[in-house]
């Protein structure tokens, strides 16, 4: 018998894992992150499916349709002094992919890279952690 277990991940609500892939975006706290990045989104994808995080609502969570594997990631920022989004790069050891399994849950953390950047700046980096919590 499998107990569904709920988590409390940064959010306000409760992640109860099973039925497809999950992701979760964590802004460190690092170089004052959520003041220096402001505006952001993360796409996540795989085959026909996609679907984004951003600072509209941080605090949302995405199931995937019963999906499990690798995803592409896609970090943006928007630029304060150029108005445009930028593209963030992926911090060494990660890569613009993260696998999770369909009863887990995965993580996208996004860091300010200072907190004086010079203007036009992408002033971030993101990171990956695969199956950071899994239901038995």
């Amino acid at each position: 018998m499998e107990a569904n277990t709920s988590y409390n991940v940064n959010s306000t609500g409760e992640l109860t894992l099973g039925g497809g892939a999950q992701f979760l975006v964590y802004l460190s706290p690092q170089n004052d992150t959520a003041k220096m990045i402001g505006q952001w989104k993360v796409t996540l994808s795989q085959g026909n499916w996609q679907d984004s995080i951003s600072s509209d609502n941080p605090a949302k969570h995405l199931q995937t349709p019963n999906l499990s594997g690798i995803f592409n990631v896609k970090v943006e920022v928007l630029s304060g002094s150029t108005g445009t989004w930028k593209e963030v790069p992926a911090q060494e050891g990660s890569t613009n992919e993260i696998g999770c399994n369909s009863n887990c849950a995965s993580m996208v953390g996004i860091v300010a890279d200072s907190t004086s950047p010079a203007p036009g700046a992408i002033n971030a980096h993101f990171w990956t952690t695969w199956d950071v919590f899994c239901k038995a």
